[in-house]
């Protein structure tokens, strides 16, 4: 497959301009477990913050669900790396934390995910072999915002969002129920702690946060990495943003604005790539080609601007 050839082509242009000056990045591809761990601890911390607010004060469910499709799209950021064993490099005990802790948490298989991903970056913008393509119909797609409609109004990406690996015929069925087993372990403790009421009411505060705010930050954030662009290898067909600020926190949180660089080096940290980004930003190749966004919506060189030009032509 031509496209494959070309990511594979993209990714060691730029391993060997690294060697080139020295390989400065080596100590990038360092982990600290303690990070996720503590991001998780946030997370989770927020998460039951929410919940515990929509209960005692419902005026406040919308910020309550913000927040918490907000820290799902953050747990699922830490899946993603725990996909790449970027969590430890301890292999068993990286799949197996996330296994018992994350991945059925988002109702998410981790092998599942791990196989989609990993197509994801070989078959980059491949069409009908990408998992992670978004195709966006012309006649749906005047501007961003009718194109990030077109998504998120899909019915098929709801149930996506809402249920994840659940209605997903292609996980095995023995996946799907231990995602079920897991689920009636939390549901069950807070049957009986906090009552019948409380726990149905959380869980769903949790299905319609992933309903609408996850949803619809998901949908977003996966256009910002990848929509508007041409197909064609990594530099082509992915982009960085450089923006911080709350856009960022609520997009991109775990800097996974930083798409470019994490597709051209998969194995660096979710919690170090602005500093790979920094670095890559030093090499000609990635100073001639990248697609790097400075902001999400403002001038100079919004990341949703990029999606109208593509859109005018």
């Amino acid at each position: 497959m031509a496209t494959r050839s070309q990511v594979l082509s993209d990714i060691a242009l730029l391993r060997q301009s690294l060697r080139r000056v020295g390989n400065p990045h080596l100590p990038l591809l360092k982990l600290q477990g303690w990070r996720p761990a503590w991001d998780v601890t946030v997370d989770i911390t927020a998460i039951v913050a929410a919940l515990l607010l929509a209960l005692q004060a419902p005026w406040a469910a919308p910020i309550a669900l913000l927040v918490l499709g907000n820290r799902q799209r953050a747990l699922g950021n830490i899946l993603h790396d725990a996909a790449h064993r970027n969590l430890t490099r301890n292999r068993l005990l990286n799949d197996l934390v996330t296994r018992a802790l994350i991945a059925p948490l988002l109702f998410a298989s981790l092998s599942h995910y791990r196989e989609l991903h990993f197509r994801h970056h070989l078959d980059l913008g491949a069409q009908d072999a990408d998992p992670d393509l978004i195709p966006i119909p012309a006649a749906k797609a005047k501007s961003w915002i009718a194109a990030v409609a077109a998504n998120t109004l899909s019915l098929r990406a709801v149930l996506g969002s809402t249920f994840g690996h659940l209605v997903d015929r292609s996980v095995p069925l023995g996946a799907r129920l231990y995602i079920l087993g897991w689920w009636t372990v939390p549901v069950a403790v807070l049957g009986l702690t906090a009552g019948i009421g409380e726990a149905a009411a959380m869980l769903a505060l949790w299905l319609a946060a992933r309903a609408t705010a996850f949803h619809v930050i998901t949908t977003f954030r996966e256009m910002c990495d990848h929509h508007g662009l041409s197909p064609g290898g990594v530099f082509c067909f992915t982009r960085d943003i450089k923006a911080a600020g709350l856009w960022s926190v609520l997009f991109h949180p775990r800097n996974n604005a930083y798409h470019l660089t994490h597709h051209l080096l998969p194995a660096v940290p979710y919690y170090r790539l602005p500093e790979a980004q920094r670095l890559f930003s030093t090499l000609p190749e990635y100073q001639e080609r990248a697609q790097v966004c400075e902001a999400y919506f403002a001038e100079p060189g919004p990341a949703v601007g990029s999606w109208q030009r593509s859109l005018a032509r």
